[in-house]
């Protein structure tokens, strides 16, 4: 991606959503109609990929922090959490990249573009060196099911992508998957 260098930094309301293009209908509105006010209600965070030096979003995600009941998350997570009532975590809430430009990039360079896998790793740094000033023991993420008229258009369902991450789902909410900062460190670690 040498043609195109890129970076992820915090929205700014100078940023341009404009043209984000996707298969989800939430994922394009959220950062074209809501970005701006969870960003300034402190709701949550969210983190923009664009071009160096550009303000056109070609990619973002939002991060905000949730609690979990713990009775609800897998045995072997829950063997290595203490045991209290709720166990902390931060929500990577949305998740998304601009179709038409990840199609353009493509097309240049003849293999698609890692946009998703370089926001997913981009937001599991940022909260693993986050939880060491607010303490966080799991990444969560809500899988969307695309509906019907979004998978005829071409939607994909998210869940095998955080799957092939290593997140793991709620027994209690199967679209629910999350991930241990533990693990997330670990990984890290070997990079």
């Amino acid at each position: 991606m040498a043609k195109h260098p890129f970076e992820i930094m915090p929205w700014t309301k100078e940023h341009d959503p404009t043209n984000f293009t996707s298969d989800l209908a939430s994922i394009k509105k959220y950062i074209q109609e809501q970005a701006h006010r969870d960003v300034s209600s402190y709701t949550s965070s969210v983190f923009v990929l664009t071009e160096m030096g550009e303000l056109i979003i070609r990619g973002y995600y939002s991060l905000s922090s949730i609690s979990i009941v713990f009775s609800e998350l897998p045995i072997r997570v829950q063997k290595r959490l203490p045991k209290y009532p709720q166990a902390s975590a931060i929500l990577l809430g949305r998740l998304g990249v601009d179709k038409e430009f990840s199609l353009k990039i493509q097309k240049e360079q003849g293999f698609k573009p890692r946009f998703g896998e370089l926001l997913l790793a981009d937001a599991q740094m940022r909260c693993l060196r986050n939880c060491k000033d607010v303490g966080s023991a799991l990444l969560a993420v809500d899988a969307e099911t695309p509906s019907i008229e979004e998978q005829k258009s071409g939607a994909k369902d998210p869940l095998p992508f955080y799957s092939k991450y290593g997140f793991v789902s709620l027994s209690a909410n199967p679209r629910r998957v999350i991930k241990t900062m533990r693990s997330i460190a670990e990984e890290f670690k070997q990079i």
